[in-house]
């Protein structure tokens, strides 16, 4: 039976109840916390739970996207945005996406769910840029993130002894946890394993960060650190296991991060010297990967090979049918092939352009990483490694994508990093204003060298 024009899926009044209140609890906390709430949301409340309003679904995640917005149009206590280029490049792939996809499918429909798609995840973008205006806010959002994370993973600990998801009586996740090769594999509040421990490997280096930030307590950090790796591990997941590892690796760069532009061109010249002795492609480098860490790396090499194959079906607007591609489809539904790549989804979903934009999307996210390294002055350590653990972070999200598609509220994680690199890039030309005018920060050659220009 069709959803009347108003209802709830799936209703757990109270936990409805105790979104409402974290709603206006978000109207009326402090500026410095008015995320929160947002934050408890995407942690602890699955997506099984919506509010149908004529053709619009509402997740919870999506009510608290709009009391955000409703604050900044009661108190504008906002920040003011200066557009830069990775905001920009959110808004074009924004257009994108709902453009292509209501022209692909030619409905009404179609175009209230990428309406919904971007409201959410763009939404989540410009909320962080909004209320977070300085390394001391990113800091301490991060540490917010840490401590909803610690009793997370008692639940997944819970889960992984037991097989039951503590989660289950929310809706849109199982009660029984999947079981592969005799190993339960958590999911939590998220919609499968895979995401909810790359959500716990792609924190990791965020919160090793913290050690060094000043008002963080050294406990939350060890405890976010045992958390983070207790959801990796829980999750059963090969893939977050090697997001975990991208991390860390990361982090360890950092004794290299004046000669990544060397760092950059080995990884070229490596893949292309793959490439020229390998038999098969160069992406199959991860069904080699597969065979040491378990999991389907051959399904995601053919993927690959799948997507170019078919390139001509989805180039120009994405396409509808993908089962073709690969020798499975979906239960859920059999035109679909299981598209696990996050690339390749912004191209079945968007076309060529989608794809493209989504890839800006990264490629910024690296740039302003690198501008905001290089622009901090050195005295403030803390704050360049923490922009460097940004930049760690979002090289296990970019190399996650080839073989997992977001499809749940990890995306609220996602589009948080990038907002928080976008705000620590603007974060730069302050502190370079302050060591002009400090001279005890500037050696006295660079002050007679920017005197003389003046």
């Amino acid at each position: 039976m069709e959803p009347s024009a108003t209802d709830i899926i799936n209703p757990n009044w109270g936990i409805f109840g105790i979104v409402v209140l974290l709603g206006f609890a978000m109207l009326l906390v402090p500026k410095k916390y008015a995320l929160a709430p947002l934050f408890i949301v995407a942690a602890y409340i699955t997506l099984g739970q919506f509010v149908v309003i004529g053709p619009a679904h509402f997740t919870m995640l999506r009510l608290m996207v709009v009391f955000g917005f409703l604050r900044v149009a009661i108190f504008q206590d906002h920040a003011i945005i200066v557009l830069s280029p990775l905001d920009k490049a959110m808004i074009a792939w924004s257009i994108s996406t709902i453009l292509t996809y209501t022209i692909l499918w030619q409905s009404g429909q179609a175009f209230v769910n990428r309406i919904g798609l971007c409201f959410d995840t763009v939404g989540v973008y410009f909320l962080c840029r909004l209320y977070l205006t300085s390394m001391e806010d990113v800091s301490r959002m991060i540490a917010v993130c840490v401590a909803l994370m610690i009793p997370l993973a008692c639940a997944m600990t819970y889960e992984f002894i037991t097989g039951k998801n503590l989660f289950s009586f929310l809706g849109g996740v199982a009660e029984i946890s999947e079981i592969r090769d005799g190993r339960v594999r958590c999911q939590g509040s998220f919609r499968h394993p895979i995401l909810m421990g790359t959500f716990g490997a792609t924190m990791l280096p965020l919160i090793i960060s913290l050690w060094w930030q000043q008002g963080v307590s050294k406990l939350l950090t060890v405890l976010g650190i045992g958390a983070a790796l207790v959801i990796v591990i829980c999750a059963g997941s090969s893939g977050a296991l090697m997001a975990s590892v991208y991390g860390v690796l990361g982090l360890m760069f950092w004794v290299l991060k004046d000669k990544m532009r060397i760092v950059r061109w080995t990884l070229v010249g490596l893949v292309i010297g793959l490439q020229l002795f390998m038999k098969a492609p160069v992406w199959y480098v991860l069904a080699r990967l597969s065979s040491l860490t378990g999991g389907t790396g051959w399904h995601r090499a053919y993927l690959i090979d799948q997507a170019i194959r078919y390139f001509g079906e989805w180039w120009l607007i994405g396409t509808k049918v993908t089962a073709h591609w690969m020798p499975t489809g979906l239960l859920i539904d059999p035109t679909k092939a299981d598209i696990t790549n996050q690339y390749l989804v912004q191209g079945v979903n968007g076309g060529i352009i989608t794809m493209i934009l989504f890839i800006i999307i990264v490629v910024q996210g690296f740039r302003g990483v690198g501008h905001a390294v290089r622009g901090f002055p050195a005295h403030r350590f803390a704050d360049r490694f923490l922009v460097w653990a940004m930049g760690a972070s979002l090289f296990a999200h970019a190399v996650s994508f080839i073989s997992v598609s977001y499809f749940d509220q990890i995306q609220v994680f996602w589009f948080f990093l990038m907002a928080i690199i976008a705000i620590s890039a603007d974060c730069v030309e302050p502190d370079v204003r302050k060591a002009v005018i400090e001279p005890k920060h500037v050696p006295t050659k660079s002050l007679i060298s920017h005197f003389d220009r003046g």
